[in-house]
């Protein structure tokens, strides 16, 4: 051991479950080695202890005033005492031989000593990784040090990256993916981009379906999803609206199948991604709606009579709305043959592409739900049917979450959670690893983010999310989230199986970076734009066309 590593910065005066409280013995303001401050929290420490080293990491550290009580027949109390202590969070031990392992099996006890831990140890701590080969950040407080992560936990076991906007979110996005293609080329990812930000950030190797350009026709959607659509769940008409919905799209599929002799009979379902003609299932619809049937002298009304006005009218007011024409005016994608196709194109199989970006810019926000609900559900139902899912891993990423998978009951939004929060609870059973990205975790669903086992917090200033984070962190690391407030941009704290401990870190800056940055008030207000082509933008307006 180098004589870095065995300088003594204090003593443990108390141990209690996973923490230990450290009487510090020396100057804090001072560096010991490199950017060593002793006591500094998100430091290491270490306590000897037999043949091992107890490894921890400062959360927080506090200087207490001690007075003495006066002794008998003494009127003056004693000088005051001022101690450095520091509350440190054990999370593993250092073995002889280099083996760093989390957990504790054996505690320190009071008056042991405690030691810095030097620059090389904790190359030996963390490298416990290193063979993965797969790191996009820097350890905070030695960042000549990369902080290596284990490939498979944090892909197959789900990612929540979290934090305030303006603190580094998408460039950590675009970092984590940048590097995953560089170094796996023939990954398989999709990323849902609600604000047409990461462009930029994959020139190469990507398929980028821009907002004007995106199509997932109608009848691509299941059940629900047209449910969401047309039905208004709080009309008395309700219930009949959405049997009569089910009955009409079950024919409307089995018509085709019959039609086109695909052979299915009987394993056609409501839900099968089976072309139709959208007219004649709506013809069919408005004659329930205006059906006569006999009655005991002159026709009467049928049961469905008027049942479906609403339905129609909104349904028809989709239809014709030029920004729905990207689901029911398909020209990529409109038969049964085509289906291969799309899928073939959105997870990057004999494209040469690595990952493709579906910007949603574009979309009316009343049809985002709709849109990640059939992305989702085709992801997982194509590799729950694929009988090579354990050699076709997906990656899905969905961008500021918390849009389309609220915490709260919303109709509009509700076959989107439930696609998510399968894929969140069932993907991983199937080869499919999700990242949720959101700047208000405690407005995303709780069942999305509980299945998460790796957390990239970084600056969260909302108290409200700041405690909604702390509990999803075991009790032992609530001490480290007290520094969400106060990281800097780009930095995080990273938690979960997927590193070796939990550390603060420095995440690399993507090259190219995507288009998030913060605008420029100050420099452009300073000076004036010369050449605004106003006629220009309320063409591209007009025609909802960026390429104009």
């Amino acid at each position: 051991m180098t004589k870095t590593k065995e300088i003594e910065i204090g003593y443990v005066i108390e141990v209690s479950g996973d923490r230990a409280v450290v009487e510090l013995t020396v100057d804090t303001t001072s560096p010991l080695e490199g950017d060593y401050y002793p006591g500094q929290p998100g430091s290491h420490i270490k306590i000897p202890f037999r043949e091992l080293n107890i490894i921890g990491i400062v959360a927080r550290i506090r200087q207490l005033d001690i007075t003495p009580s006066t002794k008998p027949n003494q009127e003056v109390a004693g000088e005051t005492v001022s101690k450095k202590v520091a509350e440190c969070l054990l999370i593993g031990t250092l073995s002889d031989k280099g083996q760093f392992g989390r957990g504790v099996a054996v505690y320190p006890n009071v008056g042991q000593k405690v030691k810095m831990v030097g620059t090389e140890e904790l190359k030996e701590i963390f490298s416990e990784f290193i063979s993965q080969d797969f790191s996009f950040a820097t350890l905070a407080q030695s960042e000549s040090q990369r902080a290596f992560l284990h490939v498979d936990r944090f892909f197959g076991r789900h990612i929540a990256i979290l934090g305030t906007t303006g603190c580094g979110k998408s460039c950590t996005v675009a970092s984590i993916l940048q590097k995953t293609i560089d170094k796996y080329p023939y990954a398989h990812i999709l990323v849902i981009d609600l604000h047409g930000e990461y462009a930029t950030a994959f020139p190469e190797n990507t398929l980028l379906i821009e907002a004007d350009k995106v199509e997932l026709p109608y009848w691509l959607l299941n059940f629900e999803e047209f449910q969401d659509l047309a039905v208004d769940i709080n009309e008395f008409t309700a219930r009949n609206q959405i049997t009569g919905l089910r009955d009409a799209l079950l024919q409307a599929r089995q018509k085709t199948d019959d039609s086109e002799k695909l052979g299915l009979g009987n394993a056609v379902t409501v839900d099968s991604p089976i072309y139709f003609d959208l007219k004649e299932m709506l013809q069919q619809i408005r004659g329930l709606n205006t059906q006569m049937v006999p009655g005991t002298k002159v026709e009467k009304q049928g049961p469905l009579y008027g049942v479906f006005d609403r339905f129609l009218i909104r349904f028809d007011s989709k239809i014709n709305d030029p920004r729905f024409r990207f689901m029911f005016s398909p020209t990529r994608y409109s038969g049964n043959a085509s289906l291969p196709q799309l899928l073939s194109e959105h997870l990057s199989i004999n494209t040469s592409k690595e990952m493709t970006i579906i910007d949603l810019s574009g979309i009316p926000f009343e049809a985002v739900g709709v849109v990640v609900s059939v992305v989702s559900r085709i992801v997982y139902e194509f590799n729950f049917w694929n009988p090579k899912r354990s050699e076709f891993p997906i990656l899905m990423v969905f961008e500021e979450a918390h849009n389309y998978i609220p915490n709260r009951p919303e109709a509009k939004f509700s076959a989107a959670k439930t696609a998510v929060e399968r894929l969140a609870k069932e993907g991983r059973k199937y080869g499919i690893g999700v990242i949720v990205v959101s700047q208000r975790p405690k407005e995303l669903s709780e069942t999305v983010i509980s299945q998460c086992n790796t957390f990239i917090a970084m600056r969260l200033t909302n108290p409200d999310d700041q405690n909604y984070v702390r509990r999803l962190v075991p009790d032992s690391l609530a001490g480290l989230m007290e520094m969400l407030p106060s990281l800097r941009t780009g930095e995080a704290l990273i938690l979960g199986d997927s590193v070796v401990m939990p550390t603060r870190v420095l995440i690399d800056l993507p090259c190219p970076e995507p288009r998030s940055s913060d605008v420029k008030f100050a420099e452009n207000w300073a000076k004036d734009i010369k050449n605004l082509d106003v006629d220009h933008i309320v063409k591209r307006w007009r025609a909802r066309r960026k390429d104009l």
